[in-house]
């Protein structure tokens, strides 16, 4: 049945769609790997070594500025591009994991806050919360993914 010329220009032709939507996958990809390489060379170029890694006032504000700027604009077109190029169960997978992520931030901020206030742990932490999301993000799209 599959030796029909029908049925290899069929299997072919969704080869070759496939391997174009992985391509634009892969460029969009591409693209916000590079943003991000550029803004995080400006940040290690532009740091003042004196006042320390990670801490206030360790960049220019107008870097700070364009940093989240360019991290916003990229973050909400590279989001809307991919849904564009991805499929329906690419589309669904990605959604799980936004949930996943978003629950460790929604339910590990508030828990930390209240340990926080009964002297139990340190401070809330940004670094630590996005870390902990993205780490949430990462392992649930592996585990959607490949099960």
């Amino acid at each position: 049945m599959m030796n029909s010329p029908e049925a290899s220009m069929v299997e072919s032709d969704w080869q070759a769609r496939a391997k174009q939507r992985q391509k634009r996958i892969n460029i969009v990809v591409g693209a916000l790997f590079c943003v991000g390489m550029v803004s995080g060379f400006l940040i290690g170029f532009f740091e003042d070594e004196n006042v320390g890694h990670l801490t206030a006032h360790s960049i220019p504000p107008w870097l700070a500025v364009l940093s989240a700027f360019v991290f916003v604009i990229s973050s909400i077109y590279g989001s809307w591009k991919l849904m564009q190029v991805s499929d329906e169960l690419e589309r669904v997978i990605h959604t799980k994991t936004m949930v996943v992520a978003g629950n460790i931030m929604l339910i590990g901020y508030p828990t930390w806050f209240t340990l926080w206030l009964g002297g139990i742990v340190p401070e809330p932490d940004a670094l630590w919360l996005f870390l902990a999301g993205l780490i949430s993000n990462v392992l649930a799209y592996v585990w959607y993914k490949f099960r």
